[in-house]
């Protein structure tokens, strides 16, 4: 994998967003499906479209990554990578740097909460600082009195709050004294400094007076009740006093106690026994267990009520919920008849023992201290749907997976079932289900093992069943290896299942040339490498789906004892070697082509099989010149071929100036006629013993050729130059503004 970039420098304003053009090669040998990430950002401000990039082998095309930051990103520059990366085996990842410039936004908000503070003398509240920028801030907080009659005490009355913190300080408010009267407005401001910002927030200290209004009225009515209460007492007292006083209690006081057990003297008269049933006044309960009508199984959250004939209509008088197992209890009710009326969301309502309304409902007796049991009632619930999603996978071709509900109460020659076929992204519903009841889903598709779940749904429920992953039967691949006509024995098969490397051989005697490697995952993409000393290597790429075994593949060597090998370095200092080179025999026989190592011995290369003859080698690769070079196999293999490649792009770079002042910000612009490329002026940190450099601009990867370098302001251009590039050369140009 090979990326290449415009854009070195990336400014992005607080909140704000960018975009870093990806242009990417596929230099491996299979399709591939290309994505990235940022390396030195947060996942969640990063986007790139499209999501994911397929390529051919030797394809190239464009990943936009998007940066979205939030306002309180940090400030300055980050170093940040792109790393682009493919799914097929053995892809390399690739990387380009970049500098993420992130302007300066100092940003503050205060807050009180509350913003009005009732209290005597002494009240407190809190002051909330926010730092809404992306700097760090000192922050300096006073308050201020317009009126100088209280206190205010802040603490602390400086904090440093990081960027998107928030900070928290006490206001402490002391207020002179109030002894009566109506309550005061006192009001306040607190202001919070950091360098050159300031925000304040007015605050309100509402002074309630120590004796209120209300509370001297009330002294007032007291003194006043208490005076007729006085001369009331005293009046009594002139006519009753002189009568004789007496104690009594009835009988009926006796009630919660046997008389009888008492030290043997007689009960008084009227008393009540412990033991039996009472009178009205003293409660029952009523008992039953609620199922449904489909299963016959309890059911829980049924709202039972208990209800009594009025002169008015039916009063209710008390209610109960059933349990999980449909079981209830309906206490406290006064000896009597009652009407039971049973209901729930998703259920038809029935009053006891089976009636739509109470026109038909049966009265049952509530005892004193006693239990009225066996009310029992069977619901009918709405029809219920259950809803859920299967995993099949990752597969090539769509795969149809059945769904079946059968229902587990049903007696043995009854059967209550309903199907449904998976959507393509695996969500599956199954409606108009009777309800309440227990239900066994199925879940079959072809080349996969079976799959049950049990789940319970109760009236007009809308239940989501569990994630279910379907798991596929293993496959197999087997075939033959021939030179076009002849089985060939001793070849090596080599694929890959997860990390690890599976190899086996066709045998040479017996069944010469087949292979067969099996229990392999499925759905699942294999590669598989044919290697043999004296054969060109080839590559097949092989999609099973679930459980499916491939039994017919064919493959053809091609013959031959020559071997071309080599290396293929770049231009430059390092001279190091260059993967993802296309490496082409050409000759009058045949054409063999094979690609550069991009790890390992990088760049190196073997092309084998090749006939005895003149052959002339191809060297290509994007943005490189193509070169060729002649060899001779009539006589054997012939020496290690060492090839060096020259970019076929080259660079302009420069300074844009004012004065002896390079301008950072600045739009420049470079067109050949028949494409425009675009950038902005940085600061180019100091590197290698040299300075910084404000105002720096670069074009990279230009193809050859003469390009106008210019800025323009206000819509005209201030500054230009023509500059000619040639390939693997970086050109200077500076460009002054004048002033």
């Amino acid at each position: 994998m090979r990326v290449l970039s415009t854009t070195d420098v990336l400014d992005v304003a607080p909140g704000g967003s960018g975009e870093i053009p990806i242009d990417v090669v596929n230099t491996g040998a299979v399709i591939d499906s290309v994505s990235a990430r940022v390396i030195g950002l947060p996942a969640e401000h990063v986007t790139h479209h499209p999501a994911v990039l397929p390529l051919f082998p030797d394809a190239s095309g464009r990943l936009v990554v998007r940066l979205d930051l939030p306002g309180s990103f940090p400030a300055g520059t980050h170093q940040l990578t792109v790393e682009v990366a493919g799914q097929a085996p053995g892809s390399v990842l690739a990387h380009h740097d970049l500098d993420l410039v992130v302007a300066s936004r100092p940003a503050l908000s205060v807050t009180a909460v509350p913003s009005t503070v009732r209290g005597r003398r002494h009240v407190l509240s809190d002051v909330v600082v926010r730092n809404t920028g992306n700097l760090p801030l000192d922050v300096v907080l006073r308050a201020t009195d317009s009126d100088r009659s209280v206190q205010c005490a802040l603490t602390p009355s400086a904090l440093r709050v990081e960027p998107g913190a928030v900070g928290h300080c006490v206001a402490e408010i002391r207020g002179p004294r109030h002894l009566v009267g109506a309550e005061i407005d006192r009001p306040l401001r607190v202001t919070g400094t950091a360098g050159e910002l300031e925000e304040s927030v007015p605050l309100v200290y509402r002074q309630r007076p120590t004796f209120t209004r209300g509370l001297l009225t009330a002294l007032v009515l007291l003194a006043i009740v208490g005076t007729w209460a006085a001369i009331f007492l005293f009046g009594l007292f002139r006519v009753l006093g002189a009568d004789p006083l007496t104690k009594t209690a009835p009988a009926s006081f006796f009630a919660a106690a046997d008389a009888a057990a008492g030290a043997g003297g007689a009960a008084p008269a009227g008393t009540l026994a412990r033991d039996g049933v009472l009178p009205a006044g003293v409660g029952g309960s009523l008992t039953g267990t609620v199922v449904g009508a489909t299963d016959g199984e309890g059911v829980g959250r049924i709202t039972v009520d208990a209800l009594r004939r009025g002169r008015d209509g039916l009063v209710l008088v008390g209610s109960a919920a059933t349990q999980a197992d449909g079981v209830y209890e309906v206490a406290g009710l006064f000896p009597g008849t009652y009407l039971l009326r049973f209901s729930a969301e998703g259920f038809d309502t029935l009053w006891y023992p089976a009636a739509p309304d109470e026109a038909g409902a049966r009265a049952v007796t509530a005892e004193a201290q006693g239990r009225t049991e066996a009310l029992d009632a069977a619901l009918t619930g709405h029809p219920g749907q259950i809803a859920g999603t299967v995993d099949v996978g990752d597969v090539t071709a769509p795969v149809t997976t059945t769904v079946v509900a059968r229902a587990v109460w049903p007696p043995e020659g009854e059967e209550i079932t309903a199907e449904t076929v998976a959507a393509a992204d695996g969500t599956y519903t199954l409606a108009d289900l009777p309800a309440p009841g227990s239900y066994e889903l199925t879940f079959t598709a072809e080349g996969y093992a079976p799959t049950t779940i049990t789940e319970r749904i109760t009236g007009g429920q809308q239940r989501f069943a569990p994630h279910v992953r379907l798991g596929a039967g293993a496959g197999q691949i087997s075939g033959t290896v021939t030179d076009g006509s002849t089985p060939i024995g001793g070849v090596t098969v080599t694929t890959t299942v997860g990390e690890a490397e599976v190899t086996v051989g066709t045998p040479t005697v017996g069944q010469v040339g087949a292979f067969l490697i099996p229990g392999l995952p499925t759905p699942g993409t294999y590669v598989l490498a044919f290697e043999m000393d004296g054969y060109t290597p080839a590559t097949v790429v092989v999609d099973l789906a679930a459980g499916e075994s491939r039994t017919d593949l064919a493959v053809n060597l091609r013959g031959g004892a020559g071997t071309v090998t080599g290396k293929v370095t770049g231009a430059g200092a390092d001279g190091g070697g260059l993967g993802g080179v296309t490496v082409t025999a050409g000759g009058a026989q045949t054409s063999v082509e094979a690609t550069t190592l991009t790890s390992g011995d990088v760049g190196a290369f073997t092309l084998a099989g090749l006939p005895p003859g003149p052959y002339t080698l191809t060297f290509s690769l994007p943005g490189y010149q193509s070169v060729s070079v002649p060899v001779d196999l009539t006589h054997g293999s012939p020496a290690p071929v060492r090839v060096t490649l020259r970019p076929a792009l080259g660079r302009i770079d420069g300074v844009v100036t004012s004065g002896r002042t390079g301008l950072v910000g600045v739009e420049v612009q470079a067109t050949n006629g028949r494409q425009v490329w675009t950038t902005t002026t940085t600061t180019r940190p100091a590197t290698g013993g040299q300075p910084a450099r404000p105002g720096y601009y670069l074009f990279a990867d230009l193809p050859p050729g003469t390009y106008t370098v210019s800025v323009a302001q206000g819509g005209r251009v201030v500054a230009t130059a023509l500059v000619p590039v040639s390939a693997g050369k970086t050109v200077p140009q500076d460009l002054g503004l004048g002033g």
